[in-house]
């Protein structure tokens, strides 16, 4: 996907400006700032999708927001468009070539370990425990630097061709794909 330097730059100010001028959640800023610059074509009213992500998802605490929505926006990319097409049986094993996911699930599985290797955890809620609390300065401070790291990462991995993305080794993943 071809993303051009102005379209970056207006996703990375319209992620920070979201959340710190209009009061998006993480999740939805992303998501959002994605759309806005032009670079994901979904209609704004999409940006619905990604605000029970926020806070952890429902404000839990767990998985933060912000991978949340730079995932999701890879997925409007990159996602299978039709889901219910191919068969599935699931005590039958897939040869690794015939396998969708193998090939797929790599700038997913590698934007998400980034993310993970950057932030050093992806639970909001230590995020949250780090800054004192969710109505500190200093949360809301850190919330729009991970916004803005999150929409980095989805530009590198919106951007990847499908040759770059095929070559990507597996980094942590539950497939034991390498």
């Amino acid at each position: 996907m071809l993303i051009s330097e102005e379209q970056k730059a207006r996703a990375l100010q319209y992620a920070r400006e979201n959340q710190v001028d209009h009061g998006l959640s993480c999740s939805e800023s992303v998501f959002n700032a994605l759309i806005r610059a032009g670079i994901i074509d979904l209609p704004e009213e999409c940006t619905c999708l990604a605000t029970g992500l926020s806070g952890g998802v429902g404000a839990s605490g767990n998985t933060c927001g912000a991978v949340y929505g730079a995932l999701m926006a890879l997925g409007a990319v990159y996602g299978r468009k039709d889901p219910l097409a191919e068969p599935f049986e699931p005590t039958k094993p897939i040869p690794l070539e015939e396998d969708y996911r193998y090939y797929m699930m790599r700038r997913f599985n590698n934007l998400s370990n980034d993310f993970t290797e950057y932030l050093e955890t992806w639970r909001c809620g230590d995020v949250i425990a780090e800054c004192g609390g969710y109505f500190e300065k200093k949360r809301m401070e850190k919330c729009t630097e991970i916004i803005v790291r999150a929409t980095e990462l989805a530009l590198k991995y919106l951007e990847m061709d499908e040759e770059t993305n095929n070559a990507l080794p597996y980094k942590k993943n539950i497939y034991g794909w390498e």
